[in-house]
């Protein structure tokens, strides 16, 4: 008799829903703090004290000697690609064009762009069934898009924002598969630390020029500022990137890229909230769609989606 199917574990779809809910919220807490923060101060900052919670785990590795310098190479490109250049060209995207636009444009092409690299994480391309959960997903992008929401313009600011945020897109999914696929054996803590900490070491680097007039504007900040400082930090930085690794340390990435399409739904909601964007009935019809993508692409264990048990892809 064949064996009797093991229960399906729930806890890589909580951890990826609390990741794309703070990350949502994160381009709210970036548009409010980017009023008086550049956004090479605002990255840097940000992952320079995030770095810290991950210190600990990261040098105990290097205590124990569990890490290669192979391995530590390989962080040092990922906290490059996936912090310091990734953040400090979302920021620029997020002050040129609005929380919601901006988180738009950032997930519309991910996960069609994981998809696509599929094979640089070690993982098959989606079956057709996903590929329509994908395509109405970004369909429901382009509306958004389209609908050119109030307060944003089409000028030369612009359309250098969306071109920062396009490009965040395909590092990200680099970022996504290339971690799925280096992360074996290593714990996910140690390996978004070790990035983390590498990234922050490079946006040091980058905002060194600025000299001390880059750190002074953090004295500007008022109480709500630092809250979101607060909160990108704790919530998005440390615990956001650590539910990250920890789900792609389980499930293939082209499937946890689907749920990246939440992201704009959180985003525009907060936005309407908090800063008073505001969205037509196309720009609304687009997010249910995104919404509904989501849904159908994790309904039900598929021949595409496998779980990964001991480093082996089931």
């Amino acid at each position: 008799m064949p064996a009797p199917a093991e229960p399906r574990s729930f806890a890589p779809h909580l951890a990826l829903a609390f990741a794309v809910t703070v990350w949502g919220a994160s381009f709210v807490a970036a548009r409010h703090l980017l009023k008086t923060l550049d956004p090479l101060t605002l990255a840097a900052a940000r992952f320079t004290i995030a770095s810290l919670f991950f210190a600990g785990p990261f040098v105990a590795s290097l205590i124990r000697r569990t890490l290669r310098g192979r391995d530590l190479l390989k962080m040092a490109f990922l906290g490059q690609l996936a912090f310091s250049t990734y953040f400090w060209l979302q920021y620029v995207g997020v002050r040129n064009t609005n929380a919601g636009v901006a988180a738009i444009l950032v997930v519309g092409l991910f996960p069609s762009a994981t998809a696509l690299l599929a094979p640089l994480g070690g993982d098959p391309r989606p079956a057709p069934r996903v590929w329509a959960a994908l395509l109405l997903g970004f369909l429901g992008v382009a509306a958004v898009t389209l609908a050119k929401p109030n307060g944003v313009g089409a000028g030369g600011d612009y359309l250098l924002g969306a071109l920062c945020l396009i490009a965040n897109a395909f590092g990200f999914a680099i970022y996504s598969l290339l971690t799925r696929r280096w992360m074996k054996g290593v714990a996910p803590a140690t390996m978004t630390g070790g990035a983390m900490i590498f990234g922050a070491i490079g946006l040091l680097i980058m905002v060194a020029p600025s000299g001390s007039s880059a750190w002074k504007s953090l004295g500007n900040l008022d109480e709500t500022q630092w809250a979101a400082l607060g909160f990108l930090v704790l919530f998005c930085s440390v615990a956001g990137f650590h539910a990250w690794s920890f789900a792609l340390s389980r499930m293939e990435a082209s499937r946890a890229a689907v749920w990246i399409y939440a992201e704009p739904v959180v985003a525009m909601a907060l936005g309407f909230t908090l800063l008073g964007e505001r969205y037509g009935p196309l720009a609304l019809a687009g997010a249910a769609a995104i919404a509904i993508s989501v849904f159908l692409a994790n309904r039900r264990p598929g021949e595409s989606y496998k779980t990964v048990k001991n480093g082996k892809v089931d």
